[in-house]
């Protein structure tokens, strides 16, 4: 990215919505990757922000973003949230209203020349809902995006580092990241596990069945740790950035997979004579 004065504001070397027109039109002259975290608007137990998934993804793409060298949007923060539907605070919009805004958001940075564009989205309703965006995109366009959800990579640096790990604490050094220290505080006298709303949907789950539900205590979506403190929030952040170091190379990864896929469609194998198999 562009040199630019020093700032108090984190990251501000990569955050999209702190540079101009003129800024992406010089960083367009070299590069075509950018950023977009997707997360949600919706109640995560008694203590943990609303804003928490958009948080996570946030903070994950600009560390991914300043690894990348590359530009990152602000979070989407309203899409389907799942399971909150109903507590107060959360923004309840549907799947496919969702699916059409990221959409229409992917299509314009595509339109605009960035020809990588990356969505970063751990929000667990998202993955479905992702799949049918970057699929759609491609039978629209021809061209190739990625969804990346770095929750898992993120669990397991927290677990290697001894912090408690899960939402609660993830969403802490994300928010030490963004400089919004001392604005969640996660201590809880109590400890309470992640669980279903409903006895039948374990059974069900096991069965392979998917199905909708809604919370019905508090705690459910996230758990609660006696463990967690503010005083893990370093440490936390600090595995967050190790994730990030190590999907370093996506973005060769990338421009290659692209070029597998633009080569394939140019020879188009499935139209020759010769592309099927001798079963006899």
């Amino acid at each position: 990215m562009s040199e630019k004065p020093e700032s108090t504001v984190p990251f501000a070397d990569v955050r999209m919505e702190l540079m101009s027109s003129r800024d992406i039109q010089q960083y367009q002259r070299r590069s075509d990757l950018v950023v977009l975290p997707v997360g949600c608007f919706e109640m995560h137990g008694p203590l943990v922000p609303l804003g928490c998934d958009s948080f996570i993804d946030w903070a994950m793409g600009l560390l991914l973003a300043r690894q990348w060298e590359c530009p990152c949007l602000p979070p989407i923060y309203y899409t389907f949230p799942g399971a909150s539907g109903p507590w107060p605070g959360t923004v309840d919009i549907p799947n496919r209203a969702t699916i059409d805004y990221v959409q229409a958001v992917v299509g314009a940075l595509l339109k605009n020349g960035f020809k990588r564009v990356v969505v970063v989205g751990s929000h667990g309703p998202l993955a479905a809902m992702m799949q049918c965006v970057i699929r759609d995109v491609f039978q629209a366009t021809g061209q190739a995006v990625l969804h990346v959800q770095p929750y898992g990579k993120l669990l397991e640096k927290m677990a290697a580092a001894g912090v408690p790990y899960g939402e609660p604490g993830v969403v802490l050094g994300s928010m030490k990241l963004l400089g919004l220290s001392g604005l969640f505080d996660p201590a809880a006298s109590v400890d309470r596990p992640v669980e279903y709303p409903l006895p039948s949907i374990g059974p069900l789950r096991k069965c392979q069945a998917q199905m909708p539900w809604i919370f019905a205590k508090d705690y459910q979506h996230t758990g609660m740790n006696k463990e967690l403190t503010a005083a893990h929030a370093d440490r936390i952040a600090e595995a967050m950035a190790e994730a990030a170091a190590e999907m370093k190379d996506l973005p060769e990864h990338f421009t290659r997979y692209q070029r597998e896929m633009a080569d394939l469609y140019r020879d188009r194998p499935w139209a020759r004579d010769d592309v099927w198999t001798e079963t006899r």
